[in-house]
């Protein structure tokens, strides 16, 4: 038989039932609470988000917030409720990387143009995918279509550069043919006659001319050889005629007997002539990479030893000027090659760079300016070396 509770019992119990009650009432109306901050915070989002839940063998979007119905103007409102299958039919990749993000449960994020249905108007877009358990997948939307405009418009200007750059090196190259030309034509000629008058008047003075007079004559034509020896020097170092008329390596072991004398350096050129040779641009940029190489090996390297190779790598033909000196940290330059710009922040400094970051600089130019890539690598107390690649 059942006891039946008494009085007080049931009493209790009822008091127990009315504090469930209300503890529920409570905790349901904190939860209604936390439901609208949650849904307060998804509407401020500050980029247009989407949220898709999985139903039955597929996604449909199942909501949206104040960015998303702002940048479509509200007629995202339309969308809501149909399948990721039927709205992302003709983008196969939007469909593949929604329905990835949900069966990996991960995070994708992707750079891409689009076209938004709602408006027609198109934009390029940072695009990440979220998952969120049990059956939702948020979609943010960045807009980066006048990030992406700049970086064009950045790119056309460089391009516009580097055209310009190969324009004044084409420029300064036949300056150089003209001025040399110009020295052999009018000050080389007009000194050899000179010397050629000096000689014959020194040949027909009659033997009781004075002494004085003699050596007077003397001086000058020693003046005139040595200033014609200059006037070659001048020339040689505007345009080459080796580089002319026998190519770059010719050309390089030329420079390097002459910069070996002037700087005490030990240097060896190693390679081949080409054959066919380069067009004659591309054999000018790379003789006056080598040049301003060489140049900055002498006043900073403190090197007792450099090497110049010249060597072909399938298509690709290679100019390596590596030196023995004391090396340096190529972040301390003011020009970072990697990036192919200046720093804005250069590090600092245990020594002064000098002008080698702009040596570099120029030397990647020129580089460039002929459709090829100048790069450096060194570390302190290891040389450097300066690597150039072009297409052969």
């Amino acid at each position: 038989m059942v006891k039946k509770p008494t009085y007080e019992e049931l009493e209790q119990r009822i008091k127990e039932l009315e504090k469930e009650a209300v503890e529920r009432q409570r905790a349901e109306e904190a939860l209604r609470e936390s439901e609208e901050k949650l849904r307060a915070q998804y509407r401020s989002i500050p980029v247009p988000t989407y949220t898709w839940q999985r139903v039955g063998e597929d996604l449909v979007l199942v909501d949206y917030n104040d960015a998303a119905a702002m940048i479509t103007q509200g007629k995202i409102a339309a969308f809501v409720g149909i399948e990721a299958r039927e709205l992302y039919h003709d983008m196969p990749e939007l469909l593949e990387e929604l329905s990835q993000c949900f069966a990996e449960k991960t995070v994708i994020e992707r750079e891409m143009p689009y076209r938004y249905r709602s408006t027609g108007e198109s934009k390029h877009l940072v695009v990440k995918y979220a998952f969120v358990p049990p059956d939702l997948v948020l979609v943010h939307t960045e807009d980066i279509t006048e990030r992406k405009r700049t970086e064009e418009a950045l790119q056309q200007y460089a391009e516009r550069l580097r055209a310009l750059a190969a324009q004044m090196a084409e420029m300064a190259e036949a300056e150089r043919q003209r001025l040399a030309r110009e020295l052999h034509d009018q000050v080389g000629q007009n000194l050899t006659a000179l010397g050629i008058n000096l000689n014959i008047v020194r040949t027909q003075m009659p033997e009781e001319a004075a002494a004085p007079v003699r050596s007077r004559l003397d001086d000058s034509l020693s003046l005139v050889e040595q200033t014609a020896a200059r006037i070659r020097d001048v020339m040689a170092d505007l345009r080459p005629p080796v580089l002319d008329d026998y190519g770059l390596v010719a050309a390089l072991h030329w420079y390097g007997e002459q910069f070996a004398r002037r700087t005490d350096i030990a240097i060896a050129v190693e390679g081949e002539e080409l054959v066919p040779r380069l067009a004659a641009r591309v054999e000018n940029a790379l003789f006056r990479i080598a040049q301003e190489a060489l140049t900055n090996v002498a006043k900073h390297a403190q090197a007792t030893q450099v090497t110049v190779t010249v060597e072909v790598d399938g298509g690709t033909l290679r100019l390596v000027v590596a030196d023995d000196g004391i090396g340096f940290d190529p972040s301390t330059m003011p020009f970072d090659p990697a990036q192919d710009k200046l720093r804005t922040s250069p590090a600092p400094l245990a020594e002064p760079a000098g002008d080698r970051g702009w040596g570099l600089l120029t030397m990647t130019e020129r580089a460039e300016a002929v459709g090829g890539r100048c790069r450096i690598e060194s570390a302190p107390g290891q040389g450097a070396q300066v690597i150039v690649e072009v297409a052969r």
